[in-house]
């Protein structure tokens, strides 16, 4: 009877012509994916590549393995971690020891870093008792690839702009 309306038999429907999800299990199973993980990362969060991996490409892993994996293709500078605004918040707080009102203006990784991306961190940090108002603060290691100096005096006729460049 099922000819008589063209239904698909039992055994047809447990062969979708959808391939199979793909697990990667060892970190060569990842190499083939590196460029284009690598190209959605820089263009969207990593909830998004995941679900465009997983929908276009058939590519299911864990949050855990693309931070892993991102993490071992120095893929993980998009976002500035805490350790790096501790160690801006130390030559920050240094720099206003030695010359009060000198100002820092701070480059990671060739981007400038907004001050009040800093102050806001500062703040959540004395908030959580990671570091103490006006204490200095002792980076745990240095960080490669962050600049900085004093900004220049010169009139701003931005009309409210920030002088930073983004």
């Amino acid at each position: 009877m099922s000819d008589y309306y063209q239904l698909p038999s039992r055994s047809s429907q447990h062969h979708r012509s959808e391939p199979a999800m793909f697990r990667p299990n060892k970190p060569e199973d990842w190499e083939p994916y590196r460029e284009l993980i690598a190209n959605l990362y820089n263009e969207m969060k990593l909830k998004d590549v995941m679900t465009e991996m997983q929908m276009v490409y058939h590519f299911k892993a864990t949050e855990k393995q693309y931070k892993t994996q991102l993490k071992k293709w120095n893929l993980d500078t998009k976002y500035i971690k805490s350790s790096e605004y501790l160690a801006m918040i130390q030559t920050k707080r240094q720099r206003e020891a030695e010359n009060p009102p000198k100002e820092t203006r701070f480059v990671l990784r060739g981007r400038p870093v907004d001050p009040k991306d800093i102050t806001r961190f500062e703040k959540r940090a004395i908030k959580k008792g990671l570091i103490k108002a006006g204490d200095p603060v002792y980076s745990q290691e240095p960080i490669e690839d962050l600049e900085y100096d004093t900004p220049s005096e010169e009139p701003s006729y931005s009309h409210g702009q920030s002088q930073y460049s983004y």
